[in-house]
């Protein structure tokens, strides 16, 4: 006989069971029947820790494994017509000599069934010393992967989990129950105030852009007040290329592709006298946005009328010491000709601001398609469903751990081949597009102060550098490239998601009344900024990065390294914050509080 003290901790929110709860203990000699934990009364209530006393028959030797069992109440009046949830967070034991063991759970038990969970410390598979502790690795993962199954959404597409549809999802990878009701009542909210100011079914055209004015209204922030204040202006349409919601695409320009032949004379205004674009182009001061994957792209049909895109190329120019990024030429395809003319900032104010214009609708498709669906979210689950497929619960790196969806499918396709790993590799990324020394790159800047590769960790480079790349584009990454959606497109004109016009083949043509009707109609100017007023804005139950509520880790090597890594966070989010103080448009997307711990919306 031997008697063991069980403590069992539920997590709170509505986590709690009306059903039976028993352990089975598993040891090196043999296993224990299933003990019943009940204290005649009303166990496992939610955010509660209860204390339960169980007796074994016979010694099981060395504690291995504990085995959890639930099922409904025998009294038919107790149960419940739906599946009952339990969400435990750790079961403590303490045998009759020596000290407690913790078994870290932090997972929802949905109806009948049993869960196998081992000692808190992390280990490795070579770790697993006994035939019963590999066995049960090996059944972990082979439950997790008939769970978590992987099928094609799309040819050409990343990988996804196999299942229709969020109904079908299990309830640990679930948005929890106050993050979903959130979600929607923001969603009905935001669509109830557009009804009512008449403007969300309405499908014609914006009447001016004074008009556009009263959906701007709508959530605005600062950031988005100063997009409204300085859109039409060279140096902040250029600053978006940096510190805007698609960050990614700018690189340093060695030589003029042959497909874009800017000339001297043309940008001379820009550059000033004493120099050339030979020159510029040695200096390293001229940087090229090239949006070439978006040439010949399906388009959608939008309340009956088909829309257009355009693949520009776009030329810009670092002026000297620390003067802005100016954009100096830009051409709306990749076909140079008659048709196709190179745009320039001497050129008639709404020609100039039309072809600017229609690049930021290309930054649209590229961003929404490829920097925020494809590398923020899709190739996200890839890695969170090997995660699932690949490591089981006591694996140390689980614990740290206009163009319509045609066109969008398309761009997928296509960036998909050219994808490489290190364009998700940071400083990789960077030194690739020659960035390095760009002044006012705070997306650079301040990523890099996340990203953190440490040096005492050489001898595994190549392992850590992944798996910094896996927890930087799910976390940081994302922050950067999806929390400013809103901030970039309140102001309908600034990020324009569809074109109802064709690109301007020639100069000199272009209006007010013409750029107002190659705006998309009120409807999808409403439907696309509640959309990602949305995305933007997390729906509670917070994450923030380095905050980590489930308590996997027992042992005090890893929190002392957790209480580090927040300590950095907390100093890198001081800094950026004491730098932001200087800033006419503070940068805040990376700062540690702000970010995420994973895709989260």
């Amino acid at each position: 006989m031997a008697d063991f003290r069980v403590r069992v901790s539920t997590e709170a929110f509505g986590a709690g069971t009306r059903d039976k709860v028993s352990v089975s203990i598993v040891g090196t000699r043999e296993e224990s029947p299933p003990m019943p934990l009940d204290n005649l009364g009303k166990e496992f209530t939610a955010d509660a820790e209860e204390d339960f006393q169980v007796t074994l028959p016979k010694d099981v030797g060395q504690v291995l494994l504990l085995r959890v069992h639930k099922a409904p109440p025998a009294r038919p009046l107790l149960r419940s017509l739906t599946p009952d949830a339990w969400f435990c967070r750790w079961f403590q034991l303490t045998p009759p000599q020596g000290g407690p063991l913790l078994f870290p759970c932090y997972q929802w038990l949905e109806g009948a069934g049993s869960l196998v969970l081992q000692e808190g410390t992390a280990k490795v598979s070579r770790a697993d010393h006994h035939p019963l502790l590999q066995q049960q690795r090996q059944e972990e993962l082979q439950a997790r992967q008939k769970m978590y199954q992987w099928k094609a959404y799309n040819p050409g597409w990343p990988h996804c989990l196999d299942k229709r549809t969020v109904k079908d999802l299990d309830l640990n990878i679930k948005y929890s129950t106050a993050k979903n009701a959130n979600f929607y009542l923001q969603a009905g909210s935001a669509f109830a105030e557009m009804k009512i100011k008449g403007l969300l079914n309405r499908k014609g055209l914006w009447r001016s852009l004074n008009e556009m004015k009263r959906i701007f209204n709508f959530r605005k922030t600062p950031a988005a007040e100063h997009a409204f204040e300085h859109w039409q202006e060279d140096a902040f349409f250029a600053s978006q290329f940096l510190n805007g919601l698609n960050p990614v695409l700018i690189h340093r320009c060695h030589y003029l592709p042959k497909n874009f032949p800017v000339t001297d004379a043309m940008v001379a205004s820009v550059l000033g006298p004493g120099t050339s674009l030979q020159a510029e182009l040695e200096k390293g001061s001229l940087f090229l946005v090239d949006h070439s994957i978006l040439s010949g792209i399906h388009t959608n049909v939008i309340n009956g009328k088909p829309q257009f895109s355009a693949a520009p190329m776009t030329l810009l120019y670092q002026s000297p010491g620390c003067g802005p990024l100016l954009p100096l030429a830009i051409q709306l395809s990749q076909s140079p000709g008659p048709n196709s003319p190179i745009f320039l900032p001497s050129d008639d104010k709404w020609d100039w601001l039309l072809a600017k214009t229609w690049v930021r609708n290309a930054e649209f498709s590229f961003h929404e398609a490829l920097t925020h669906l494809l590398h923020s979210h899709l190739l996200s689950e890839v890695f969170t469903l090997a995660t699932l497929r690949q490591l089981p619960h006591c694996h140390p790196l689980f614990k740290s751990t206009g163009i319509g969806i045609e066109g969008f499918s398309e761009l997928i396709q296509r960036n998909m081949k050219q994808l490489h790993y290190s364009l998700l590799c940071l400083p990789e990324d960077i030194r690739t597009r020659g960035v390095e020394d760009i002044p006012g790159y705070y997306y650079r800047d301040d990523g890099m102060q996340i990203w953190g590769i440490p040096s005492s960790l050489e001898t595994r480079e190549a392992l850590v550098q992944y798996v910094t790349m896996v927890i930087f584009n799910c976390s940081a990454k994302h922050a950067a490239v999806s929390a400013g959606q809103f901030d970039s497109c309140a102001w309908m004109p600034n990020l324009p998601p569809s074109m109802q016009l064709p690109p301007p083949t020639s100069k000199g043509l272009a209006t007010r009344e013409g750029f107002i009707a190659t705006l998309p109609p009120v409807n999808a100017t409403c439907d696309v900024i509640i959309a990602l007023w949305l995305l933007s804005k997390e729906p509670g139950d917070r994450r923030p990065l380095g905050t980590y509520p489930d308590e996997h880790f027992t042992e005090e090597a890893p929190r002392r390294s957790i209480t580090a890594f927040q300590s950095h966070l907390a100093q890198i989010s001081r800094a950026i914050q004491e730098r932001n103080r200087g800033l006419v448009l503070p940068y805040t997307y990376l700062d540690p509080p702000l970010i995420e711990n994973s895709v989260s919306i």
